[in-house]
């Protein structure tokens, strides 16, 4: 995967092993991986290397697709946001995760108002959905300002180690997409 992503302020562009450091700096927060399914906490630069070594391989297919959330200006790594699911079904999952000192700024809605443009209009997808922990309700704030629509919470549903939690989703088709977009 080649593929640049442009938003006013952003770049989504490929990740790269050369992006190990800075992300086990915004990850390694503690208050990053706490609202994740899957970043352990603590987190090294081994994890970081792991995880890449993973999901650039992913990339090599159309299944998982995962970019480096950029500042446009300074070229600053701030975060990451992937689809993932099967190439060959029509529908996919997002993640994302920003640094904390990034939070707040509209940066992840713009990400991920792109993210569901590639999704629809490039990769052909029909639906694109995601979901976030109930005690996490900035994350279903930005969904619902890129335009997804809450769909239910399941008691009990994520697992973070031990700990259960509610689980929030959220979704669009590619028909509610195009009608809010129209250009």
């Amino acid at each position: 995967m080649n593929r640049l992503l442009t938003t006013d302020r952003l770049i989504l562009r490929p990740i790269r092993m050369e992006d190990a450091e800075a992300i086990t700096r915004w990850v390694s927060d503690r208050r990053v991986a706490e609202m994740t399914t899957l970043i352990p906490h603590p987190f090294a630069l081994a994890n970081a290397i792991e995880w890449l070594e993973r999901v650039t391989a992913d990339d090599a297919g159309q299944g998982d697709q995962v970019f480096a959330i950029t500042l446009r200006e300074s070229g600053e790594l701030i975060g990451c946001i992937g689809l993932h699911g099967d190439e060959k079904a029509p529908w996919a999952e997002f993640g994302y995760w920003l640094g904390v000192p990034f939070w707040g700024n509209g940066y992840a809605a713009e990400a991920l108002s792109e993210i569901l443009r590639f999704g629809f209009e490039d990769r052909g997808l029909r639906r694109i959905e995601a979901c976030h922990f109930a005690h996490n309700p900035a994350s279903g704030r930005v969904m619902q300002k890129a335009g997804l629509v809450h769909e239910g919470t399941q008691k009990l549903r994520c697992q973070r180690n031990e700990q259960l939690f509610d689980r929030v989703n959220y979704g669009l088709i590619d028909e509610d997409w195009r009608a809010a977009n129209i250009r």
